[in-house]
Formats: structure tokens, C-alpha cells, sequence
């Protein structure tokens, strides 16, 4: 789950901000748009169902992942969905670190920025 004090700034894609876990089921619910813990577990063999639940829970918390009561069947299941598409994530995550720059270093984000911006066109 993105939390700004625990940015990985040595990994690569997602996985500077959310587990290789984590990454795994977002791409994988960004992709099927909806799926139980279970059809999760099983197109990841290597994660046990424990281990898929309790990452979607996380996911949950922290918002980027939604659930709901699959009322399709007579057993209580959960279908899990993405609550919003990849780039939306994205642009969620890089607001939240840009704010908290700002709040941290004030305009000197700004012109860093700018000067990131130009230096890559």
C-alpha cells in the first residue's frame, strides 16, 4: 500500500510504492476488472489464499481496491474491483507525493519540477 514514508525510490514501476504482491493483484483486477480471493490464488499458485485475502484487505483499506457481497450464489463470497483504472492510480499516487514535497520543501518542489520537466523535452 502507498505510503509516502516508505517509498522504495530502488525499485522499479509500482513496485516503488505497493509489494510485488500488491502489484501482482491490482494488474491482475486492472486486467479481469472483478474476481473472488480464490480465482486470485489460483492464477497465482504461489500465493496462498491467506496470503491473496490478506493483501486484498490492505488494498481495501488503503482504497485502491473495492469489494462487494457476490450475491450470484448461496455462500457468502467476496468479489474484489479496482477502484479506479491504472492511470488514475497513478495520478492518485503522484498527487500524494507531490503534496506531501510541497508540504515538506515548499516552492523549491515546484522548480525542480520545472526544471525536471525541461531538461526532458
Amino acid at each position: 500500500m502507498v505510503k509516502i514514508d516508505r517509498v522504495e525510490f530502488d525499485e522499479s514501476g509500482l513496485t516503488k510504492f505497493f509489494s510485488p504482491t500488491e502489484v501482482r493483484i491490482l494488474e491482475f483486477l486492472w486486467t479481469r476488472k472483478k474476481a473472488t480471493s480464490v480465482e486470485i490464488q489460483k492464477y497465482y499458485p504461489d500465493l496462498s489464499v491467506a496470503c491473496v485475502a490478506g493483501t486484498l484487505d490492505r488494498l481495501v483499506k488503503s482504497g485502491f481496491v473495492k469489494k462487494e457481497i457476490d450475491e450470484s450464489t448461496k455462500r457468502v463470497r467476496f468479489l474484489y474491483f479496482p477502484s479506479s483504472t491504472k492511470k488514475e492510480a497513478e495520478t492518485r499516487i503522484s498527487e500524494r507525493i507531490l503534496e506531501s514535497l510541497v508540504d515538506t520543501f515548499g516552492t523549491s518542489v515546484v522548480d525542480a519540477f520545472d526544471r525536471i520537466r525541461s531538461r526532458r523535452k
